[in-house]
């Protein structure tokens, strides 16, 4: 309907007088400011949970990681901390025919990865002790299920840590007049009437000491040699009875003319070998008896073109082993660690050095082949 009314009419005064107040509610208590400050304010609450978590999963990893014992597999390979360069590698079988390899990653722990033939390699994620930086590393297994490791502290103390059941600190050596940049070895030393241990390290005035551990007597000092071996060079033992005849231990080291050098004990012999190495690289040796009681021995080291080289004495002579694989070129002074047992009576050799081409290890295995294998830790 058209709407033909008269327009109202106001009085003068209140068109032209001031315009009345509107009354206004604050947006904040009308409805839609009420639901929109809600929504904001559940999305700072849920961020601050979000970061919270996040810290408590994060201390949580942390925590396992420190708190996780020997051989605590993890299946999620190894940890993205690199291998420390310069640091040492020390591998030590198993009686179940495992190995296990210590090393030193970049923020500056000891860990542990291990092998078995039924499986692959993992790392238990472990973080068993903090050596100084660059510490060398040798382990041995003591009877009857211990596992020893020497190394370097940061007052450059020469310690041990052991594994029996659960991983502790052991003795501080009475290792007097260490050389800040020794070389470390060990070996067991078992007889019908006592377990031992030597363990062998570079003196400030070059020559090299023996450490002696006895279960009957604890640790004191063993022999000292009079030679002056190369600063800095490398040192590797064993102890083995030798071709039937009495316990046997050699030590080999570098003299300063480049050339190895073995003692050999019964009577602490020296012989020097035909061969050099690189100034102040590894050596690692590993001995067996064959199943007609002879001695085998096979020595690592780096040679001066920089790859890992074997020497083996089945006696009475050294020789070259020309099948070792040629194609490993170890890291400039590359820890170098050996490792064997036996198989149905066959010699199972592993062989470990820190690669040259990145911070992560390389296997050289022998099976009655040689081949290698790049490590991923």
């Amino acid at each position: 309907m058209e709407d033909n009314s008269e327009p109202r009419q106001y009085p003068l005064e209140a068109r032209t007088g001031p315009l009345p107040k509107i009354p206004t509610t604050p947006f904040w208590r009308t409805r839609k400011g009420v639901i929109g400050i809600t929504i904001l304010a559940l999305a700072i609450i849920g961020a601050i949970v979000g970061v919270v978590v996040s810290l408590e999963v994060k201390k949580s990893n942390n925590a396992k990681e420190s708190d996780s014992g020997a051989g605590a597999a993890s299946n999620n390979g190894t940890s993205n901390v690199a291998a420390l360069g310069g640091a040492g590698v020390a591998a030590v079988n198993l009686p179940s025919n495992g190995i296990r390899l210590y090393f030193q990653k970049d923020d500056g722990f000891i860990y542990e990865a291990l092998w078995y033939q039924t499986t692959n390699w993992h790392s238990t994620y472990a973080k068993l002790f903090q050596p100084k930086p660059g510490s060398p590393l040798t382990a041995i297994t003591f009877p009857p299920t211990q596992i020893h490791i020497y190394y370097l502290d940061n007052s450059n103390a020469l310690q041990e840590y052991i594994y029996n059941h659960g991983w502790s600190n052991g003795a501080t050596l009475p290792a007097t007049d260490l050389s800040p940049s020794t070389s470390l070895a060990a070996t067991t030393w078992t007889t019908a009437s006592s377990q031992e241990i030597r363990v062998y390290y570079q003196k400030q005035d070059n020559t090299i000491q023996e450490l002696v551990y006895s279960t009957s007597s604890g640790w004191s000092s063993g022999n000292s040699f009079t030679d002056q071996a190369y600063p800095g060079t490398g040192i590797g033992a064993f102890a083995t009875n030798f071709n039937n005849d009495t316990l046997a231990t050699r030590v080999f080291w570098q003299a300063n003319d480049l050339t190895l050098n073995e003692y050999v004990y019964p009577g602490w012999t020296r012989d020097t070998l035909q061969w050099s190495a690189t100034p102040s690289g590894s050596i690692s040796a590993a001995a067996w008896l064959d199943t007609s009681g002879n001695t085998r021995v096979r020595l690592y080291f780096e040679n001066s073109a920089g790859y890992v080289e074997e020497v083996s004495n089945n006696g009475p002579s050294w020789a070259v082993n020309p099948n070792v694989p040629a194609n490993v070129l170890a890291g400039f002074k590359a820890p170098i660690s050996a490792t064997m047992w036996l198989d149905g009576g066959a010699a199972q050799i592993r062989t470990y050095v820190k690669s040259n081409s990145s911070n992560t290890h390389v296997e050289i295995a022998y099976s009655g082949n040689w081949t290698s294998m790049d490590l991923d830790f």
